[in-house]
């Protein structure tokens, strides 16, 4: 499980450095991603990722962060299930370059923190 928390911020800080450097490409490559015919499937990915995060909580050291990324990315799963397909599109459409920074900022501090206190 330590793998795989590397692996997340690895992630993290890769997608955070480019929402960082070049916004609109990153969120032209996000919207094209999430252009599928049933967007609820995307809705996969977080249940699984939030389940690998409350199993990897005993490899860190803040497990309480991993167990509440794990609930949040659960959360998220069972939100993407039940929202309106068209309102999944709005956020990712509709960002600012300076929203997308910020965002990216977040990305790539979580990640470091992942990656740091990972054992």
């Amino acid at each position: 499980m330590s793998f795989f928390l590397f692996l997340v911020s690895v992630i993290l800080m890769v997608k955070g450095v480019s929402m960082i450097l070049i916004p609109k490409k990153t969120m032209k490559f996000t919207i094209q991603m999430l252009k599928v015919k049933e967007p609820r499937l995307w809705g996969v990915g977080p249940l699984i990722i939030g389940i690998l995060f409350l199993f990897s909580a005993s490899k860190c050291i803040l497990s309480w962060l991993i167990v509440l990324l794990g609930i949040v990315e659960i959360i998220k799963a069972v939100y993407i299930f039940l929202a309106p397909a068209p309102f999944l599109m709005h956020w990712a459409t509709n960002l600012k370059e300076n929203t997308c920074r910020i965002w990216g900022i977040w990305l790539l501090v979580l990640g470091v923190i992942i990656f740091v206190t990972r054992i």
